[in-house]
């Protein structure tokens, strides 16, 4: 199963111009931000996490430099902000959102991103319909005439 972090538009309600503007974001460690991070932050527009990756990457190899590391303990470091923008790719993605005005609508697990949108929109439309929550079912016994349940007597008898 596969998670997806979904996405609305601030401004927009419930339409089918707002449903077109929803954007699915499946959460999963990224095999080409490990290998290719700084394109995989250009692909994604994410321009101030590539600064970060380019600014922590310089400081790794001033500090490689004075320090006069080996080079492969230098190599191994480089790698580190490569390692952090795979397994945090997905949040720079959805802080990028958030700041473009777009909210979070909900995670959904599903099989696929298709799948993912059919259980979303089906709740969505749901959520849509509903302009008061329901009732509670009349079978329910009120709170106040409900017996204890468990090893506790009853409510008023005597020990």
């Amino acid at each position: 199963m596969r998670t997806y972090l979904v996405f609305e538009p601030a401004a927009g309600g419930r339409s089918l111009e707002a449903a077109d503007r929803i954007l699915f974001v499946r959460e999963k460690f990224s095999w080409t931000a490990l290998i290719f991070a700084p394109l995989w932050l250009l692909w994604h527009r994410l321009w101030l996490g590539l600064l970060g990756w380019v600014v922590v990457e310089i400081i790794i190899g001033l500090v490689a430099w004075v320090l006069m590391l080996d080079q492969t303990i230098a190599s191994i470091a480089g790698f580190i902000p490569s390692l952090v923008v795979a397994l945090e790719g997905t949040e720079l993605r959805r802080m990028k959102l958030l700041r473009r005005g777009f909210r979070d609508a909900g995670v959904i697990v599903a099989e696929d991103l298709e799948d993912a949108e059919r259980r979303f929109f089906t709740r969505w439309v749901a959520r849509g319909k509903m302009a008061t929550p329901p009732a509670p079912p009349a079978s329910l016994p009120p709170l106040a005439e409900t017996r204890v349940i468990g090893l506790f007597p009853e409510p008023g008898a005597t020990r």
